[in-house]
């Protein structure tokens, strides 16, 4: 039998070595935490509007949340309230609102009416895809081996946006068995770009050489926006999703203008050294 004095002295020392095991506590930032269940309450209202098959406003509400989206993680990183439960809540949310929300519309815009049994696999591949991408996004975070000015795969927010964007092109459903095809063709599109590995920038890696255009420019896309959100929210969810090509191509185009203005400048070294023999 133990002594109670070696048992006391036992007790002692583990709690030297856990000093938190016994009252350890969640840290909840409040403010992140309200705009993210803000996102989740605005995913409810666009299934709601759904099931009311109103398809347009249902598409305004998730656009806000994607909007709204990158404020929670912003504020906690500006008021140093970072904490566990709101990444962890922030993910579920995610899931809830732009993958969940985005499925239901793909089978009930999209396929309800014409082909139900495709609309199930498509709309459940999109959610499938969302929710890896998601947990990707997790893993590579608590890892830190995530570089924060990139994206690994479109994010579940413009994923979502890609989609709904159709919705906002064409106001009645597809019907023709050409056009449900290419609307199931362009959803698995996204659903694959969002587990790729396919680099997309972050706002932290845009670092416009001239920030007051860059201001300037920014607030004309949201006048835009809010004048005509059926033109502008499509045209820019687009470029984003193909965005990757255009830094390529634009990048190639910088490397070799570089390479032909020190081509050029060679040449007249040349020429002048010629000259002044």
């Amino acid at each position: 039998m133990i002594p109670r004095s070696k048992r006391n002295d036992a007790g002692r020392r583990k709690e030297k070595r856990f000093p938190n095991e016994r009252h350890r506590k969640v840290r909840i930032s409040f403010l992140p935490s309200v705009f993210t269940t803000f996102n989740l309450l605005l995913g409810y209202l666009a299934l709601l509007q759904i099931l009311k098959r109103d398809f347009a406003q249902a598409v305004y509400f998730v656009i806000i949340a994607v909007v709204m989206d990158g404020f929670d993680g912003t504020i906690a990183r500006l008021t140093k309230t970072e904490s566990r439960f709101g990444m962890q809540l922030d993910t579920l949310v995610d899931g809830v609102t732009f993958g969940l929300v985005t499925s239901v519309m793909v089978y009930v815009w999209g396929f309800h009416d014409t082909y139900p049994q495709i609309g199930r696999v498509v709309g459940f591949l999109f959610l499938s895809a969302g929710i890896m991408r998601l947990a990707r996004f997790n893993m590579l975070r608590d890892s830190k081996s995530s570089q924060s000015h990139m994206f690994v795969g479109i994010p579940i927010p413009l994923g979502a946006a890609c989609v709904l964007s159709v919705v906002l092109i064409f106001d009645r459903p597809p019907i023709q068995p050409l056009h449900v095809m290419l609307f199931a063709g362009y959803v698995l599109l996204v659903a694959f770009l969002m587990i790729s590995n396919i680099r997309y920038q972050t706002m932290k890696g845009i670092q416009p050489r001239h920030s007051l255009i860059f201001l300037f420019v920014l607030a004309g896309l949201i006048a835009f926006g809010s004048m005509y959100p059926r033109q502008t929210i499509p045209v820019l969810t687009v470029v984003y999703m193909f965005s990757p090509v255009l830094v390529r191509l634009y990048d190639r185009y910088q490397s070799e203008s570089s390479g032909e203005s020190s081509l050029e400048k060679d040449t007249s070294e040349s020429v002048g050294d010629s000259k002044s023999r």
